[in-house]
């Protein structure tokens, strides 16, 4: 990401969720070639909801991305 990198991007997400200026929870999944389970636990810790590890099939990435809109739409 030219501006900030993805973990960034979610701490200030989740920071605007909290002081009311971004309305609910917005879904964040990380997609990363780093399957660490440190590297995971450190996306999940910044406020990830889900982490996808590279190499992934758009087949398996929708049922997730679907599923974290149904847990979050009434949020």
């Amino acid at each position: 990401m030219p501006v900030m990198d993805g973990l960034t991007c979610v701490r200030r997400i989740r920071e605007y969720e909290q002081a009311g200026q971004i309305v609910g929870h917005v879904p964040v999944i990380a997609i990363t070639a780093n399957a660490r389970s440190e590297q995971i636990n450190i996306a999940m810790d910044a406020g990830m909801d889900t982490v996808v590890t590279k190499p992934f099939r758009i087949p398996d990435l929708i049922p997730r991305m679907q599923s974290l809109l149904a847990e979050y739409a009434g949020a």
